[in-house]
């Protein structure tokens, strides 16, 4: 992780644990998390990529915000097409199947690493799409209801955010039109943000979209945790000059094309939620049986997501007690 994302963990943690490897070795913090586990300590572990709570949020919180902005945004003579996100814990996904409910045509494109393919390819590698690939499907992510894997090359994102973010990439851009108030948001795009951005132009592409249809996305970070990646680029590759600023937006962002692109067929969509037996079944202490419920059940995800109320009135009842609410 970069340095900024430590110290923002370290000033609302009593103490961090660091595991070694890249960004998609979460294994290793699996193991690490059974390790404490047998400690005795009196501990409780939340786990982002199996608890269904954080699906259920997406669901419920980010999908009704997604509504919204639809509603607020959309033309009369729009469509909209589909939800585009890179999986990461497959929190945020979850918000399509909430979509999909409201627009049961639309699409889910979930999208990922290159140099770490799981989803497209089975694949593995170590990558620098900080929040996302972590060599394993989620738990939490409703294949059954996924539409469409891609994948985006880290090299992509990276050389963006300098294009976004350095000098002669917004003098570049503003020789280009773009308008200041625009540049002076680009910020809000981090090296995962810019990714879903990315993944939303394949999807377009791809499908041949025009003006008049619509997809959403979430920008999931932002520059602030990421200014150290900045100054490493800078060492590693020397100055961004006017010259990379041009080859970057054509290459990264106008040359984005469809490939590493794939539509998932029935079985496809099987082949990539079997994956999770290797990682959930085998080594995280899930059963055969809900792997299989998983798939085959028809309300495995409904029965989730029909639980709002009741845990709405459980939060309602502990706020209250704690003196929150009135």
């Amino acid at each position: 992780m970069s340095k900024e994302r430590f110290e923002w963990l370290a000033s609302v943690a009593g103490e961090v644990i660091k595991t070694p490897g890249t960004e998609s070795n979460v294994k290793e913090i699996f193991d690490k998390c059974w390790e404490l586990r047998r400690s005795g300590e009196d501990l409780v572990i939340f786990n982002q990529f199996d608890e269904l709570g954080n699906y259920l949020w997406h669901y419920e919180v980010t999908g009704h915000a997604m509504q919204e902005v639809l509603e607020r945004e959309m033309r009369p003579m729009d469509t909209y097409r589909g939800v585009v996100l890179t999986t990461g814990s497959a929190g945020t996904i979850g918000c399509g199947d909430y979509m999909k409910k409201l627009f049961p045509a639309s699409k889910i494109a979930a999208s990922e690493a290159l140099q770490c393919p799981t989803l497209l390819l089975n694949g593995f590698g170590a990558h620098r799409i900080e929040g996302i690939g972590d060599k394993h499907v989620p738990w939490i992510h409703n294949l059954k209801n996924t539409d469409m894997v891609m994948a985006i090359d880290d090299q992509s994102t990276m050389s963006l955010i300098r294009l976004f973010n350095e000098p002669a990439g917004q003098e570049y851009l503003a020789n280009q039109g773009v308008p200041q108030d625009f540049m002076d948001q680009l910020p809000l795009l981090g090296i995962s943000g810019v990714a879903n951005l990315l993944s939303s132009i394949k999807f377009a592409k791809y499908y041949e979209l025009g003006e008049s249809d619509v997809v959403l996305t979430v920008l999931t970070d932002s520059m602030e945790m990421y200014q150290s990646r900045l100054h490493e680029l800078t060492e590693e590759c020397g100055e961004f000059t006017a010259q990379e600023a041009v080859a970057a937006h054509h290459r990264h962002l106008l040359g984005q094309s469809i490939d590493y692109v794939q539509e998932l067929t029935y079985y496809d969509r099987m082949r990539v939620h079997n994956l999770k037996y290797f990682t959930w079944v085998e080594q995280q202490g899930k059963t055969f049986e809900e792997i299989q419920d998983q798939w085959y059940k028809p309300d495995y995800w409904t029965s989730v997501t029909d639980q709002v109320e009741e845990i709405d009135a459980l939060i309602e009842a502990f706020n209250q007690r704690t003196g929150l609410l009135p």
